[in-house]
């Protein structure tokens, strides 16, 4: 089983109260609540194999941290299944927790009073880690993160890039198989980020470990992932290959051009992607780039025509607008 995570159907409800706007309606809630049933997570189903960095995406409100809240145990499931490598994470058990590790890059685990070193010994403690293999993992990822003269330093007194960093080491130094990481990066300067991913690389080459991302940063899921997973409204609504997926875009291009003098949105007979004042964006086949070059300035739609390949954020952008048009 190893790192492997699978999730069968699974669901995740909440009640919430509604009422009507102003103070009756208010007021009526007092002797009478309307209740609704909101389906947070929609029947999901994924499998990552062990050893694998996925991507978890999803614009905000999708159910990405309700989900992860269910793989590691912090939330029950209304129904559905949840193996994480080979243990039921609702379970909570001694084991499974020594078996996974959670860095949130908006919630910091690091008590400020403390120096790194002694936060360090209190998680080989509260996870009873053998002191020997611990220290061994402990100095390997503190020097990958040049963190290692930093260790005796109070908390307080790191930057926002270095006390990210003992997070990282504090989770990967007990040795888990499966790694969820939520925003990791989020906040953090250009060379702290390149550390992060790079650290991230080397775990999961050097030690196998399953790495769940979820990051609104799409360098961060470019740089790092395998495998990407899109959540929208609670149901996955894609799950494969991100160099599949980046396959299935290659074949367009986006034209950027200033708006000419003839300029006339009917007239130009591809799909506008973004438009403002003076500037306009169309998706065209690659095969056709030239020619819609040409034809834009000869006619008078366009000038100064830029051309440009899809990143990774454009295509999960369209993929979420062909899913809301049907």
């Amino acid at each position: 089983m190893g790192g492997t995570i699978e999730v069968n159907n699974l669901e995740k409800h909440f009640v919430v109260t509604e009422r009507a706007p102003g103070l009756k309606s208010a007021l009526a809630t007092v002797f009478k609540r309307h209740k609704k049933q909101i389906a947070a997570v929609n029947k999901i189903n994924f499998t990552v194999p062990a050893g694998t960095i996925v991507g978890f995406i999803g614009q905000n409100g999708a159910g990405k941290t309700t989900t992860i809240k269910m793989l590691t145990g912090t939330l029950y499931p209304s129904s559905g299944s949840i193996n994480v490598a080979g243990f039921n994470p609702s379970e909570r058990t001694q084991a499974f927790r020594r078996d996974i590790s959670v860095v949130m890059g908006n919630k910091a685990q690091i008590m400020l009073d403390l120096t790194p070193n002694d936060y360090l010994q209190l998680i080989q403690v509260m996870y009873d880690v053998d002191p020997i293999t611990f220290e061994q993992n402990v100095n390997e990822m503190t020097e990958l993160l040049h963190v290692n003269h930093r260790l005796n330093v109070q908390a307080r007194k790191l930057s926002l890039g270095e006390r990210m960093k003992v997070e990282f080491v504090a989770a990967v130094a007990t040795n888990p198989q499966v790694l969820f990481l939520d925003e990791p990066t989020i906040g953090l300067d250009v060379q702290s980020k390149r550390d992060i991913r790079q650290f991230i690389r080397c775990l999961n080459r050097d030690k196998q470990t399953t790495i769940f991302l979820t990051s609104h940063d799409m360098e961060d899921i470019s740089a790092v992932c395998d495998q990407m997973i899109l959540l929208n409204h609670g149901e996955v609504i894609w799950d494969g290959q991100l160099s599949q997926l980046m396959q299935e875009f290659d074949d367009y291009r986006y034209l950027s051009f200033e708006k000419g003098t003839a300029y006339q949105a009917d007239q130009l007979g591809f799909p506008i992607m973004e438009e403002t004042f003076d500037r306009v964006t169309i998706k065209v086949p690659a095969a056709e780039v030239n020619v819609m070059t040409n034809r834009l300035i000869v006619n008078g739609l366009g000038t100064a025509v830029t051309v440009q390949d899809l990143q990774l954020d454009d295509i999960i952008l369209e993929v979420f607008n062909m899913e809301a048009q049907g």
